[in-house]
């Protein structure tokens, strides 16, 4: 029995995918387009913006004829150690990442964290996120 070598095409069609990549649909990502970086634009949106108390943090929305969702966080050092405002910042852009669809679309985001940010779970940020997003953009209209 001969049996014919298998092309490149069908090796790669059963072969299972390599384990411990995981790749994650492109408008979900967050790219570094998306990251407010300069100071004057923190200002602005910080200055014209509209805002939303959320208890850990506050949120200040700005509407943008063009370009894409960006997001800014300001984790100051009163807002405790380095390893709390780091996880307290991707949480944050997990959360940007995640929500995109709530949000318009060309907009400035500034998330300003306060210090009782790690008191609160997972889902209690998640709601006050939505929420607080769901309040400026409705006083921005």
């Amino acid at each position: 029995m001969s049996s014919t070598p298998a092309t490149a095409a069908e090796d790669a069609s059963t072969s299972p995918r390599p384990a411990g990549r995981v790749e994650s649909p492109r408008r979900e990502r967050f790219a570094s387009a998306q990251h407010l970086r300069s100071a004057a634009d923190f200002d602005e949106v910080r200055r014209t913006g509209r805002r939303a108390e959320a208890g850990p943090f506050t949120l200040r929305l700005r509407l943008r004829t063009e370009g894409p969702r960006r997001l800014g966080i300001i984790a100051s050092r009163k807002a405790g150690p380095s390893v709390q405002r780091n996880f307290a910042k991707r949480t944050l852009r997990e959360l940007f990442r995640k929500n995109q669809d709530a949000l318009p679309p060309s907009c400035d985001v500034v998330v300003i964290m306060r210090s009782n940010f790690g008191e609160f779970p997972f889902e209690e940020i998640r709601t006050r996120y939505l929420h607080a997003l769901k309040t400026a953009g409705r006083a921005s209209k």
